[in-house]
């Protein structure tokens, strides 16, 4: 069977079937009940988990931060021209509170505003294929079924105009409280004041196009950004069942997760949820995502904005796969944003990512051209060979690993 085209042709049949699977949309479920179909005579075991999740929160956070800045900024506006001290007050409130939102939810991707939005069910998708005899480790091969919502910033801005709109919002906060402060403990002139207004409203104007970050309206197919990942862990397993083979004891598992885009909600469902039956066995998880460029494939051994450690055992055994391959994988640099791996990272469980997409903005990144028409094979190929090397090599590792 050319494996290849069961990835291709099922990304394409989700793309035109699922389509607007955002996180926590009833078609990211319709879309794991045609996997859970397609995979059902290839492993044991598939079972579902529900989530409660509020899916806005997350990215929800950046246009947010920009709008409590922007009345931030019109208050202490307000303070100069008015001369009366409150507006200050205000407008410092409205700075650390759009601070710490974008600090702790987007930077540290730490639950924070979800109360103020809807609530959603969210659903992982979990299947399995056992070892012969009783397990002693186990590997999961983890990609997200949800898509983002469309990001015009990144589909029509050159990446230093987008770099200068969220610096700008940092340097908005700083500039803010400093003039805030300064104002009311009255230690700076009418006149410096009135320096600092046009300081702030160029400032502000810098990031605007933040108020409009997400386009509400659109979600992307997400046919790299993730159908990718999920395809090529059932991929792996299907030819694993098309040529009955099972490892002595290992087993192999694929999840299949909800709200990656809504900051990781799923991944950490499942390892919170799991963590004592994923501790209990040798359990080790990689994350393939957007699996696109060969050229940008990057092992990566740290996450959630750099914050986040990931396990050197499985970054090594994904660099030394990709050698067998003639393929000298580096480890990502610092990236804004993060991926599944980092949720069971995070508790405690040995994990690690690969991915293969520019850190400055790519035009199917985010955007609506990320469709089954944008695939890359032979990216796909070069990474599924690593992957069942990556497999192998830990069931060969025994108690070393």
């Amino acid at each position: 069977m050319d494996y290849i085209k069961f990835i291709t042709d099922g990304i394409e049949r989700i793309c035109k079937n699922h389509k607007r699977r955002s996180a926590g949309d009833k078609t990211v479920k319709t879309a794991q009940a045609d996997m859970a179909e397609e995979m059902k005579d290839c492993v044991d075991e598939i079972r579902t988990q529900q989530f409660e999740m509020h899916p806005h929160a997350f990215i929800g956070s950046i246009p947010l931060d920009a709008f409590l800045s922007l009345i931030a900024c019109g208050f202490f506006l307000f303070g100069v021209f008015s001369g009366k001290f409150w507006p200050y007050i205000v407008s410092l409130v409205f700075t650390i509170t759009a601070a710490t939102i974008i600090v702790v939810e987007y930077i540290l991707f730490i639950p924070f505003t979800d109360r103020f939005y809807p609530k959603k069910t969210g659903q992982n998708l979990y299947m399995v294929r056992k070892a012969k005899n009783a397990p002693k480790r186990r590997i999961i091969l983890c990609g997200h079924v949800d898509a983002a919502y469309e990001m015009p910033v990144l589909k029509h801005f050159p990446t230093p105009l987008i770099y200068l709109c969220i610096g700008s919002a940092f340097l908005y906060w700083v500039v803010n409280f400093l003039c805030c402060y300064l104002a009311l403990a009255n230690f700076i002139s009418v006149k410096a004041l009135h320096v600092f207004v046009v300081i702030e409203v160029i400032n502000t104007l810098l990031y605007l196009p933040l108020l409009f970050f997400v386009d509400w309206r659109t979600v992307v197919d997400g046919a790299n950004d993730n159908l990718t990942g999920c395809y090529l862990a059932m991929s792996i397993i299907k030819e694993m069942a098309d040529k009955d083979i099972r490892f002595d004891d290992t087993e192999v598992c694929a999840l299949l997760t909800d709200g990656e885009e809504s900051g990781l909600r799923g991944a950490r469902a499942f390892a919170n949820e799991n963590v004592e039956e994923l501790l209990e066995l040798n359990t080790i998880v990689i994350a393939p995502d957007t699996i696109h460029s060969i050229e940008e494939l990057r092992i990566f051994s740290r996450g959630i904005n750099y914050t986040e450690s990931n396990s050197e055992d499985v970054c090594n055994l994904l660099y030394f796969a990709s050698m067998k391959h003639g393929l000298d994988m580096p480890v990502a640099e610092f990236y804004p944003g993060a991926n599944d791996s980092e949720a069971f990272s995070a508790v405690g469980i040995k994990a690690a990512a690969i991915c293969g997409v520019a850190f400055t903005p790519q035009d199917y990144y985010h955007t609506v051209r990320d469709t089954y028409t944008n695939l890359n094979p032979e990216c796909i190929k070069l990474i599924r060979n690593i992957l069942k090397d990556s497999i192998d090599m830990f069931t060969k590792a025994g108690s070393a690993f």
